[in-house]
């Protein structure tokens, strides 16, 4: 096993941290579009086959936008699944088309008991390992560098195998930010039949100096809503610092809620027939630390030339489900000469955005969009000043540009510097 790397019953690898090391002939699902990779290595859809030992650090450039779906309930014993699985499949490729920088996986990710129990609602057919495998085989291609916490769906006595998936604690670090992981279900201190939240000590103390230990901007990760466990762990926020906000699932609801004064977002409507409208959340980090959410109610698409894109968005709601005008940040990610450029565009709903990408002989691109957009990539520079920049320890220098909407943009390429495909 690697640094920061996490091996899967499958042989494949994912990542549980902003740095990575991994050996040779390994198969990554690392997005080489926003993480420097040094080594060698090819590039297959949204993942990596090494060449040779290679390192990994995710570009500390902001924005970075992020997925969140919650409460999945795969599994292939229940009367219902395979409502539950095509409603889970919709939403992940609703929320693959606006191609998230990173996706977290909010728990009941497969629908064991739900109380520990080993009862799978009265049906002798308890977790199998392949309901895992079966989530992870249809995302890994779909949403580029995800990552998954445990809810109580997704343990039973005696079958453990979400951690033959992902680790169970985990964070990282992203440029002003720090994701938070969390298990609100500690299997060594739930009561069997009950589906509360149940926190193990040695956990709390984990959190409480993920909270305490810097600056930056927190974001919380639990499958339990905050509001169901901060009671329990109050302490663990006294000294807490800059916590932005928390996700949870859990229900099968859509609420906005606060707890000592921090936003709890919930959406576990993935796929529960009974919970509808089923709605995609898709937000964006800013460098001054901010968090923007959005949902996205309905299909968006995404068709036209590598050159020539067209952009149509659905409607968006808010949080007491009212549909209002938002914005959906979508993700691009175009190559040119060995470089690639990601572009989020802030498109607005219910609407039709183009952009356009103009090449101009082999070293520069012109963009423009009918909707505000950020381009980011390594090695590329323009003349305007870089809304956020980094260099990473390797030399090599990543910048993001902020262009408004009709605002063309011209990036050039540092050919020079090329990187190894």
């Amino acid at each position: 096993m690697g640094l920061g790397a996490f091996k899967l019953p499958t042989g494949e690898y994912r990542f549980t941290g902003e740095h990575l090391s991994v050996g040779a002939n390994q198969r990554v699902y690392i997005d080489p579009s926003i993480w420097c990779i040094h080594g060698r290595y090819e590039k297959f859809g949204k993942c990596i086959v090494t060449q040779s030992n290679v390192t990994a650090h995710i570009a500390q450039v902001h924005p970075f936008t992020f997925g969140w779906i919650a409460d999945l309930h795969v599994s292939s014993g229940l009367p219902d699944s395979a409502v539950w699985t095509d409603a889970a499949r919709e939403q992940i490729d609703r929320l693959a088309l606006c191609n998230p920088s990173f996706t977290v996986f909010g728990g009941d990710i497969v629908s064991g008991s739900g109380g520990y129990t080993g009862d799978n609602f009265g049906l002798d057919s308890p977790i199998e390992e392949s309901w895992f495998e079966i989530v992870w085989n249809y995302s890994k291609d779909k949403l580029s560098n995800n990552l998954w916490v445990k809810g109580n769906h997704d343990i039973d006595p005696n079958c453990d195998y979400f951690y033959d998936w992902f680790e169970r604690l985990w964070y990282l670090e992203l440029g002003m930010f720090k994701l938070i992981g969390f298990d609100a279900y500690n299997e060594q201190s739930i009561v069997p039949g009950f589906c509360e939240p149940y926190l193990s000590l040695p956990d709390m103390l984990w959190l409480k100096k993920r909270l305490c230990e810097d600056q930056l901007s927190k974001v919380i990760f639990a499958h339990h809503p905050l509001d169901q466990w901060y009671k329990y762990a109050s302490w663990v926020f006294e000294k807490a610092s800059n916590v932005k906000c928390a996700f949870g699932g859990h229900a099968h609801e859509l609420i906005y809620t606060e707890v000592a004064n921090i936003p709890v977002y919930v959406n576990g409507t993935c796929s529960d027939p009974n919970s509808k409208p089923h709605l995609v959340t898709i937000g964006i980090f800013t460098k001054d630390g901010s968090v923007h959410t959005t949902l996205m109610h309905g299909d968006l698409e995404v068709r036209g030339s590598s050159d020539d894109i067209e952009i149509n968005t659905p409607k968006t709601m808010n949080w007491k489900k009212e549909e209002v005008k938002g914005a959906i940040p979508v993700r691009l990610v175009k190559q040119f000469n060995g470089h690639y450029l990601n572009l989020i565009v802030y498109c607005p709903s219910e609407s039709t955005v183009h952009v356009q990408l103009r090449r101009k002989a082999d070293t520069a691109v012109e963009v423009v969009s009918d909707a505000e957009m950020y381009i980011m990539g390594k090695e590329i520079c323009s003349e305007r000043n870089p809304y956020d920049l980094w260099t990473c320890s390797c030399g090599i220098r990543w910048n993001c540009y902020h262009a408004d909407a009709g605002e063309v943009l011209e990036v050039s390429f540092n050919l020079a510097r090329t990187p190894h495909l």
